[in-house]
């Protein structure tokens, strides 16, 4: 048992060191030069500093150690800032945002939306037409086109935008098409759902669910490398808009995944859920007939 409580302890130090304390070493080590640097280029003098501080802490051991205690500290710290900061960047980016000043917003891009769809929607009649007339190139040509605008009109949204977000409109079109598709309230046959899933499909969710926080927790070191840009040294303010793009783009791969993986989980597992639930299936699968059924069994009435 000795032995397993120590391994565990190593294990969750070093996740600790990674998570919180090296990145938050780089960004004093950033900070405190670009504070030397003071919106210049002068780099004599951030060297300067740097060999004084060096000897003043070689001729007082002590105080060396006393200073690595508070650095690493102040490291841990600014993990932790940026930790919960992500919680609230999270939240930012999934909530709903649908009223004013997102009005605007919401409406830009149901208006894209509404044009790639009907792209889509003439270039499948023209198919049609074609086909029936015979028209076997153009009827390929006309599908063709039909693939290209339902790809466009999917990067906007899977379903009509309700939210000037575009990963709050995914998760939305996720329960939206589960309802449409089975009858079933995602939010609250979820949970259920997860009990029968098997472990690889849980690992796989659990992976993006992951990378999703770890976006989030992306986009607050950079909201932290801006301001010390902004205020110390501006190249930094650079970093920070690189590293915050890179994490939104990492959290829109994130939320992709996410929605897709429940999704399939609702394709595939869903019999399962109505069979030990005990409602019938004459299928062999939901249909929008038998949601309700299943759905009013897991709300008990709520």
């Amino acid at each position: 048992m000795n032995g397993f409580l120590n391994e565990v302890g190593k294990q969750l130090a070093g996740r600790w060191v990674s998570l919180l304390t090296a990145p938050g070493l780089l960004f004093l080590v950033t900070a405190t030069g670009a504070r030397s640097l003071g919106h210049t280029m002068d780099f004599s003098r951030t060297e300067a500093r740097l060999r004084h501080t060096a000897a003043d802490y070689d001729t007082a051991p002590a105080a060396l150690v006393i200073a690595a205690l508070v650095v690493l500290a102040l490291a841990t710290f600014s993990g932790v800032l940026v930790r919960w900061s992500s919680v609230v960047i999270e939240e930012f980016w999934l909530t709903p945002w649908a009223f004013w000043p997102a009005g605007p917003l919401v409406r830009n891009r149901r208006r894209r939306w509404a044009r790639a769809h009907w792209r889509y929607r003439e270039a499948e009649q023209r198919r049609e037409q074609a086909q029936i007339a015979g028209h076997t190139h153009a009827a390929e040509l006309h599908a063709r086109a039909a693939i290209r605008h339902a790809a466009r009109r999917n990067r906007i949204a899977l379903t009509r935008p309700c939210f000037a977000g575009w990963m709050a409109d995914r998760l939305n079109s996720c329960g939206q098409r589960v309802m449409g598709q089975y009858g079933l309230d995602l939010d609250m046959t979820w949970p259920r759902m997860w009990l029968l899933l098997p472990e690889p499909a849980r690992a796989d969710i659990r992976a993006a669910r992951d990378s999703l926080s770890d976006a989030c927790s992306l986009a607050a070191w950079g909201v932290l490398y801006l301001v010390v840009g902004c205020v110390w040294w501006y190249p930094v303010a650079l970093g920070g808009v690189i590293t915050g793009f890179l994490a939104l783009t990492r959290a829109r791969r994130a939320v992709e995944t996410l929605t897709d993986l429940a999704e399939s989980s609702m394709d595939v597992h869903s019999p399962l859920l109505a069979q030990h639930l005990g409602i019938p299936l004459p299928n062999g699968y939901v249909t929008p007939a038998i949601g309700p059924n299943l759905r009013e069994r897991i709300r008990k009435g709520a």
